[in-house]
């Protein structure tokens, strides 16, 4: 039986290992915490501290002791993390990103 996974696993070379190195150090450095919802690329998955739905994103958000969240999500998810968290800095990388549900 073959089993499904929307995304191919990646495979990344010199590049890419050097920008997820570069990430890590700039999380470190700012103080950062990276969420990324579930239906990201692989790519931004393996950056992240944390993974998952809307809801777990923003228990993340409200649970971290980071000075800055980089939300992978929709536009409505960093509105939530900001709520929660007024005092932090809050980054959209994609202010676009939006839901047909939201």
């Amino acid at each position: 039986m073959t089993k499904f996974t929307p995304y191919s696993i990646p495979v990344f070379g010199s590049r890419e290992k050097e920008l997820m190195e570069n990430i890590s150090s700039l999380k470190k450095t700012a103080n950062a915490v990276v969420l990324a919802h579930y239906y990201t690329v692989p790519g931004i998955q393996l950056v992240a501290d944390v993974v998952g739905d809307s809801l777990a994103l923003a228990r993340a958000a409200e649970d971290t002791d980071a000075d800055v969240i980089v939300f992978a999500g929709v536009y409505f998810m960093g509105e939530t993390a900001k709520i929660l968290n007024p005092d932090k800095l809050v980054l959209m990388p994609d202010n676009s990103a939006g839901c047909p549900l939201a």
